[in-house]
């Protein structure tokens, strides 16, 4: 009886060094792996699936249909990076990719002030910020801006080392990069 406890007690302890061992193992495979650039969109209906496509981080934050409102918050945010304003409501960096996939939604959608978008945008695209305040001022106006109160107003471009404060101060984290 003795032996017969012994020799189960063992392969017990055998089985949980080998469980721990595999259990390390693929938890530390998890951590290494790199977090993919894209992820994988399902859209169902009723259960079925109508649409399966890998979609960027910028698809998922401006989708094909996306309101008008959104692009103009979205360009009215991002122009805080380049502009002097006594009151900056909403911070978003601006990149290259959210630049090119809010310039090819604002084309393929019919927005009310959809050349303005345009026209901003290209801009952007291209590295033009020299009318950035102008540009903000524009949405600014479409969002109610009201120069009698606590403006909100651009009043002059940023130099680059007050961008860089800015954006260390207002844009350190990305929130849809996840990048510090």
């Amino acid at each position: 009886m003795k032996r017969k406890t012994k020799s189960v007690i063992s392969i017990i302890v055998i089985l949980i060094i080998f469980g721990g061992a595999f259990s390390y193992f693929k938890f530390t495979e998890q951590i290494e792996k790199p977090t993919p650039k894209e992820e994988k969109a399902t859209v169902e209906h009723n259960g079925a699936i109508l649409e399966s496509k890998t979609v960027t981080k910028e698809e998922l934050l401006y989708p094909d249909n996306l309101i008008e409102h959104k692009v103009n918050e979205a360009i009215h945010s991002m122009s805080h990076q380049k502009v002097e304003a006594k009151v900056k409501w909403g911070h978003e960096q601006i990149t290259q990719e959210k630049v090119d996939r809010l310039l090819a939604v604002c084309k393929m959608n019919d927005y009310k002030f959809k050349e303005l978008y345009i026209s901003i945008l290209e801009r952007w695209s291209k590295g033009d910020f020299s009318n950035a305040v102008d540009e903000h001022n524009k949405i600014w106006q479409l969002q109610g801006g009201d120069e009698s109160r606590n403006s909100g107003k651009a009043i002059r471009l940023l130099s680059p080392e007050e961008e860089a404060e800015y954006i260390e101060h207002n844009l350190k984290y990305d929130l849809y990069d996840g990048t510090h």
